[in-house]
């Protein structure tokens, strides 16, 4: 895919393929695609690239005719294998054949070889960037004039590499074309006619020197500090080699994805025109930033291949949900407006925890009760909180629905090197929202085990890190005390429950004016697979009572019903 130029005017040929191309830099240009400042930046640096084309500040030329072989190389030798599309000829969308056409259109003069050297590439979710990227390394490892190419797929884990990786043996598989040249193993597809290969990598397993000519990082929103060095491995390894890509395809970022943010900000820079480096491509699909999200006609910008691979339907349910939930809309925000967001969310509206609060129910009616403990250390607020579970009709398949309501009792060591005297600590202790006790998991083992067998209930969710003592004491006595780790893997559920019932009011609280300061401290972390965990070291102030209701409420919304009558104690 190295032929030589036959135009340099940028002028449409009569083929269909790089009327794709050109139509869409024309409609760009004209309106006539909504897209956002960043893509349109790009648009109009290729259209002033074919201007200064050949000069002698300007050492390259867009090949037509190299642009064209690249594009239809798609339809021609691939098939979609997942969804509606499965079987169906891989035909890019214009959006993708000016970026396809882009990397293996513009040459270096001198050697014609490919002038961008690294692309980034960022859009929503859902929008075919791990297909693009499949087929592009199957094009670096088997068709870019390279003996013993070697193709690496970098991810910070290895299965997240092996998504694109898995996409491209199915592509293989399913091409008359392709499959014969290949041998497709568990984690290397092998091109013999060129002794080259495609490889997942993840920083999680060893890996040994590397000398790759095609690199794709996926997802680099979600690469931390501790994956910088496998980051700068693979980018310092490709010296020798005479026309290596670095493509890295991803979604937006947080505020604690330093590696994604640094290299977003070198491509909006180079766009903008504020750093010269004329061999990287960029194409950032974004919404602006005084754009509505929830606004239907923005969604182009961020979603170019919406009523394609992304439904429509699909973003009008998550937007519906968003508009409600704050801790939603910020992962609207960033999945499918494609922004920046803050790695930490504020949980909770206030307003409509206290549109919860209210008289509790005879909690004999409940047909489960249970606990959930966080012990909290020496100077730390500790709190139980009972949660019950009640019967709240049918959903359209006959199944029970539920309502929840809980209360809490705080405790706090009287030793504690916090002072009490302050407000409002010294009015919870005054009414009681507070107990001073000189042991806390005493006080605590002593609620519980006379608590809990007035309501019927058994189960106790404990944070195994420091109440281990406690939940023996309490298994002893006939209790059934389960360890839950204060981790995203177990508390994302719960605290998606909590914030559901809340806006769906399908929760009650007594009111508790201590309980209502913790919710509003309760802060979200969100990691890059969309998991919520409580972040603690981000909240406002204590959310005690707010981990100890997760944990219960996780235990509710799993335990099946209560038997009736008192819970004998042996």
């Amino acid at each position: 895919m190295t032929n030589q130029p036959v135009s340099t005017d940028g002028s449409v040929t009569g083929d269909s393929t790089n009327q794709k191309f050109h139509g869409y830099v024309a409609d760009v240009l004209d309106g006539k695609i909504m897209v956002g400042v960043m893509v349109r930046l790009a648009v109009e640096r290729h259209v002033r690239d074919i201007e200064n084309q050949r000069t002698e500040d300007f050492p390259y030329y867009f090949n037509e005719k190299a642009a064209n072989q690249a594009v239809e190389a798609f339809p021609a030798l691939f098939r979609h294998t997942i969804g509606s599309y499965a079987g169906q000829p891989f035909e890019l969308e214009s959006w993708q054949a000016f970026i396809i056409g882009s990397i293996w259109g513009w040459r270096r003069v001198d050697d014609d070889t490919r002038r961008f050297r690294r692309c980034y590439v960022t859009l929503a979710r859902k929008n075919g960037k791990s297909t693009l990227a499949a087929g592009i390394c199957i094009l670096l490892a088997q068709f870019d004039n390279e003996q013993a190419a070697q193709v690496f797929i970098g991810a910070t884990k290895i299965d997240q590499a092996k998504i694109i990786f898995a996409e491209a043996q199915r592509m293989i598989g399913s091409s008359p074309y392709l499959r014969n040249l290949a041998d497709r193993r568990v984690l290397q597809i092998n091109f013999d006619s060129t002794n080259s290969f495609i490889r997942p990598l993840g920083s999680d397993r060893a890996f040994d020197g590397l000398n790759p000519s095609g690199i794709v990082f996926d997802e680099l929103h979600s690469w931390r500090e501790q994956h910088r060095p496998f980051y700068d491995t693979l980018t310092t390894g490709s010296a020798s080699r005479s026309q290596p890509l670095r493509f890295t395809i991803t979604t937006a970022g947080d505020s604690n994805s330093l590696i994604w943010k640094e290299e977003e900000l070198i491509v909006r820079k180079m766009l903008e025109g504020d750093f010269p480096e004329e061999t990287y491509f960029g194409y950032v699909a974004t919404m602006d930033p005084d754009d509505d999200p929830f606004d239907e006609a923005n969604w182009p910008k961020s979603m170019p291949n919406l009523n394609v691979s992304v439904d429509a339907d699909y973003i009008r349910e998550q937007m519906r949900e968003a508009q409600v939930s704050p801790a939603a809309k910020n992962r609207f925000k960033r999945y499918f407006a494609n922004v920046e967001v803050a790695a930490t969310e504020q949980a909770i509206d206030t307003d409509k925890w206290d549109a919860c609060a209210g008289e509790l129910s005879d909690w004999s009616a409940a047909d489960v009760v249970v606990a959930g403990v966080d012990a909290g250390g020496r100077n730390d607020l500790a709190s139980i909180a009972y949660v019950a579970r009640f019967p709240d009709g049918f959903n359209s398949d006959s199944e029970v629905q539920h309502r929840f309501e809980a209360r809490v009792v705080n405790f706090m060591d009287t030793d504690t090197r916090r002072d009490m005297n302050e407000m409002p600590w010294m009015h919870w202790k005054n009414i009681g929202l507070v107990k001073m006790v000189p042991y806390v998991h005493t006080a605590m083992y002593e609620e519980l085990e006379s608590e809990m067998p007035k309501m019927n209930a058994r189960q106790i969710g404990f944070d195994p890190w420091s109440t281990q003592q406690m939940s023996e004491q309490l298994d002893s006595v006939g209790f059934e005390c389960i360890q839950i780790q204060n981790n995203r893997f177990k508390l994302h559920e719960p605290l998606k429950l909590l914030l559901e019932i809340i806006e769906k009011k399908k929760f009650r609280h007594n009111g508790d004016k201590l309980f209502r300061w913790a919710s509003g401290n309760l802060v979200i972390n969100t990691d890059a697979q969309g998991r919520w965990m409580p972040d603690r070291k981000e909240s406002a102030d204590k959310i005690d009572p707010m981990m100890a209701l997760i944990m219960a409420l996780k235990l509710a919304s799993l335990a099946p019903p209560n038997f009736k009558g008192p819970l004998v104690i042996v």
